[in-house]
């Protein structure tokens, strides 16, 4: 059976691989015409609006070479587009960005499985296409559920203007476009950034109250209470209002995998099983990993469930009865007619007489501490935050007279803001983690889960495999030389970390690289000092004892290429450069991608992202793709170039 699972896994993984499969840019189009569909579009308050398009046609691509979708940039704020409308513009389209360092996050992976085959900026206004064919029906049906969230977001607006109104327009309908920077950077500082992303905290407190809020109005009324199972009927209302927030949030992937595991939830209530049980965990996880298998790789998807196991492992143990926040109503009924009592006085009745304990025992309130468990490098400030939720989340469904419900709800969230601001504000609130290694991660995650599956004195070993996690945690061996795509920026390990050339600019490889190596500096601000020697041609520094020269104009090839152990090059080297142990020039990483050497003793060792990503379907092909060149293997050069001593 387990080899059995195991091989439907994979066949799984392979048959949803397989049915997204769609073309992808091989190479860069500057200013092609390009029509299609308006999907999605974000209006976004501190960075360019972004439009996804289903494609019609772009340029002369022929349909076997066509994304299916695209996503691209608009200069500006005045385009106003409507999802489901047919649209032409000209842009300028690149293939998905691949990893920026070997083994780094995937970008393109996760394009492949959204079916988006290229990204870029539109270099033209947008104009409705003339003579355009009808739109799919899906399209012209979510178009709709896209109208209903705008005319909601504008009454929402109207009565919260400003940044209140955008946190509030977030919380509803799932659009965070309109939060500026500075709000999302404390949220996010102060460990409550996922409050702004709808998913299982939103999704229980929606259906729990609903299901909450049902079950107490029809448990006063007795002819009812007592003759029908009025809490199945509260979890059949509770699921049908979970479906409707899960529309109108917009259907993400962690609202989706939100959905499935409330539904689980759900029926079980309606079947009459326990609700809140390790094999409903199994079964959402098993729902969501048969639907998208990609999932399991997810940061969002792997937290939650985490956390998750963690709760239901600490709620398991506790009595059934203890538990209980009902009974049976068919059976209360048939005991109180049975004493001649059902009008003569009121019956004992848990839906009735407990009704305070009832909210207090929810049993959907256990899973409440998701945001403190995904808070795994930050501080957070989370009462202010509870604060927040109890104001703001119960009055998130006013559609009349909304104004009264939105401004307690604008309390709420600035409280909720303040305190992220304040927090945020701490010294030492926020701590960069380089990343762990994976050897690290599994054990941690095998301790978490052997602690929480387990029911005998056994679970405690989970503890140990978990401290050994944590004792393998602090990285290791980290590369000595990092390599951009492009062969125009480089870095070196120095004494306290990365160090980068003069004047170097702040790119997304920059700021990757530095986190990713637990470096919390502004990569707009790299000190303008460094080790690295550098003229117009180019610059030299040195990382144990070997020499690294990186090549910015081709009259520093004879004295680099002559003195210099490792050589990065932005263009193509060919055969004139023999002498250094590694050349990585223009033809090294358009086929292999971003660099990382490692310098082991005499030996240097070669990473690369090619290497790393495997030939998966949404890499480019590797079949001709050859390693950095090694033209010499011989003894080791000690001086280097223009003015750098070996002693330095």
């Amino acid at each position: 059976m387990a080899l059995l699972a195991l091989a439907l896994g994979f066949a799984g993984a392979k048959a949803r691989t397989e049915l997204v499969r769609a073309p992808v840019l091989q190479s860069e189009l500057r200013h092609v015409p390009v029509t299609g569909f308006v999907e999605t579009f974000e209006a976004r308050v501190d960075a360019r609006d972004r439009l996804t398009l289903r494609v019609i046609g772009i340029g002369s691509l022929t349909p076997a070479e066509r994304p299916r979708r695209i996503r691209v940039s608009l200069a500006g704020k005045t385009a106003s587009v409507q999802p489901g409308e047919a649209v032409a513009l000209r842009a300028t389209l690149n293939p998905p960005p691949e990893p920026v360092a070997p083994g780094g996050f995937d970008f393109g992976r996760r394009a492949w499985f959204q079916q988006i085959g290229g990204f870029g900026y539109a270099t033209g206004r947008i104009a409705p296409l003339e003579n355009a064919p009808q739109a799919p029906v899906g399209l012209r049906l979510w178009a709709k559920v896209d109208n209903l969230r705008n005319a909601v977001n504008t009454r929402i607006r109207a009565a919260l203007p400003g940044e209140t109104g955008a946190v509030a327009v977030a919380l509803i309908t799932g659009e965070r476009g309109g939060i500026p920077n500075r709000v999302t950077e404390a949220m996010r500082d102060a460990g409550l950034a996922h409050v702004l992303a709808i998913s299982g905290l939103h999704m229980v407190i929606m259906a729990g109250s609903v299901f909450w809020l049902v079950r107490a109005m029809l448990a006063f009324v007795p002819g009812i209470a007592l003759r029908f199972p009025i809490k199945k009927w509260a979890a059949a209302i509770a699921l049908l209002a979970a479906g409707f927030y899960l529309v109108l949030s917009g259907a993400s992937v962690p609202t989706v995998r939100a959905f499935l595991m409330m539904g689980i939830v759900m029926v079980a209530i309606m079947l009459d099983r326990p609700p809140i049980t390790m094999r409903n965990v199994a079964l959402a996880a098993l729902a969501i990993l048969v639907v998208a298998p990609e999932s399991l790789f997810d940061p969002s998807f792997q937290m939650s469930f985490a956390a998750v196991i963690g709760l239901v492992a600490a709620y398991e143990p506790i009595p059934r009865a203890a538990r209980a926040c009902g009974g049976d109503q068919r059976g209360l009924a048939r005991s109180a007619l049975g004493r001649r009592a059902r009008f003569r006085r009121r019956p004992h009745h848990p839906d009735r007489r407990r009704g305070g304990r009832a909210v207090r025992r929810l049993p959907f309130s256990p899973h409440d501490p998701l945001r403190h468990r995904r808070q795994h490098d930050r501080r957070a400030a989370d009462q202010p935050a509870d604060h927040a939720h109890g104001a703001a989340v119960p009055d998130r469904h006013a559609i009349r007279l909304e104004a009264w419900p939105l401004q307690a709800m604008g309390l709420g969230i600035g409280l909720m803001v303040g305190a992220a601001e304040w927090v945020a504000a701490w010294p030492g609130a926020v701590t960069i983690l380089p990343d762990l290694s994976g050897w690290a991660l599994a054990l941690i995650a095998l301790g978490g889960l052997w602690l929480c599956l387990w029911r005998t004195r056994l679970r405690a070993l989970g503890l140990v495999i978990a401290a050994l996690g944590l004792a393998l945690a602090p990285p290791g061996h980290r590369p000595d030389v990092l390599i951009e795509r492009d062969g125009k920026t480089a870095a070196l390990r120095g004494n306290s970390g990365l160090v980068f050339p003069s004047a170097t600019a702040g790119t997304y490889s920059v700021e990757k690289w530095l986190l990713a190596d637990g470096d919390g500096t502004d990569p707009g601000n790299l000190p303008r000092s460094s080790p690295f020697r550098c003229d117009p041609l180019g610059c030299v520094g040195q990382v144990k004892g070997k020499t690294v020269a990186l090549i910015r104009e081709t009259g520093a090839l004879a004295e680099d290429c002559r003195k210099a152990d490792i050589v990065i090059a932005p263009f193509k080297l060919g055969k004139t450069c023999k002498a250094p142990r590694i050349v990585v020039d223009r033809t090294a990483l358009s086929a292999q991608g971003a660099h990382a050497l490692y310098i082991e003793g005499l030996s240097i060792r070669t990473e690369t992202v090619a290497g790393t990503r495997g030939a998966r379907p949404w890499s480019r092909s590797t079949v001709n793709a050859k390693p950095p060149r090694r033209p010499r293997q011989g003894t080791e050069t000690g001086a280097a170039g223009r003015g750098l001593s070996s002693g330095e």
